[in-house]
């Protein structure tokens, strides 16, 4: 369901509610144990039930291009993939279990500016209440709550309009979340991009670095949930640097296409 009401041109609402249902996959049904190594496993799980996400959103839109929104999203039987040490057995088992509920709350601000014709950039933060519960998770329930704040920073700088020259520089990160019984420590990434522009717009040559500061090989995961003490500290990279080149050839033209023949619809 969709309501929108403009107050003006310049003050615009919208309120936003819907239902989604998500199925486990076949093989998270199956039952079957599949041996990783000595001491990891996953293991399928018959009864998992599917989980519904009941979502809700208030938005206001001041000007055509700020963004304020109000959202709410409340996920019962949420399930997703966790390790859970083995209390009985030397195991650490990969599976998928239902929960209680995964609640969010959440306040996201959307704030493009422009300083002069050379620099367009725009900034997304959001601020969120997070809540996961599982009360019948073997031996390791769960209730957790956490406040976390993510966000991202896009910025394109004309660096010259003869020669066409522009740099992109993006910056995302968030603060320290959880995810179950998981602790996810905090993490941020910046990636950049020099573009040049010639031949009347058609070629472009490019030189693009994702992850600068190898800020993915940072991710680390603890969880200390009763007699469950765990870390994950992920090797992650995805640092990189690329030159491409690319070209528009011309003469492209649009083929026309007839409108559908709805006449035998009319009265």
């Amino acid at each position: 369901m969709n309501l929108s009401y403009v107050l003006s041109a310049s003050h615009i609402f919208q309120f936003e509610f819907s239902s989604d249902k998500t199925y486990p996959d076949y093989w998270t049904l199956s039952g079957s144990t599949g041996y990783l190594n000595n001491y990891q496993e996953t293991a399928g799980n018959t009864s998992l039930k599917p989980y519904t996400d009941y979502s809700a959103a208030l938005t206001y839109i001041l000007k055509s291009k700020y963004i304020l929104q109000l959202s709410y999203d409340y996920i019962k039987d949420y399930f997703m993939q966790m390790i859970y040490l083995d209390s009985s057995r030397l195991k650490a088992v990969y599976n998928y279990q239902n929960w209680d509920y995964s609640q969010i709350f959440a306040f996201t601000s959307v704030i493009p500016f422009k300083k002069g014709e050379r620099w367009d950039s725009q900034l997304m933060l959001c601020l969120s209440s997070l809540h996961h519960r599982a009360s019948n998770y073997y031996d390791a329930p769960f209730d957790r709550k956490i406040w976390n704040i993510a966000g991202s920073w896009t910025n394109t700088l004309i660096l010259s309009k003869r020669p066409n020259i522009k740099m992109e520089i993006s910056a995302t990160g968030t603060s320290k979340s959880i995810q179950g019984s998981y602790t996810i420590q905090p993490a941020a990434f910046i990636h950049a991009a020099l573009r040049y522009t010639f031949a009347g717009d058609k070629a472009m040559i490019q030189i693009k670095g994702n992850d600068l500061f190898n800020g993915s090989n940072h991710l680390k995961t603890k969880v200390r949930n009763g007699n469950q003490i765990l870390d994950m500290d992920i090797a992650n990279y995805m640092r990189n640097f690329t030159v491409s080149f690319s070209y528009k050839f011309g003469g492209y033209k649009k083929k026309e296409v007839k409108d559908v023949d709805i006449s035998r619809f009319k009265h």
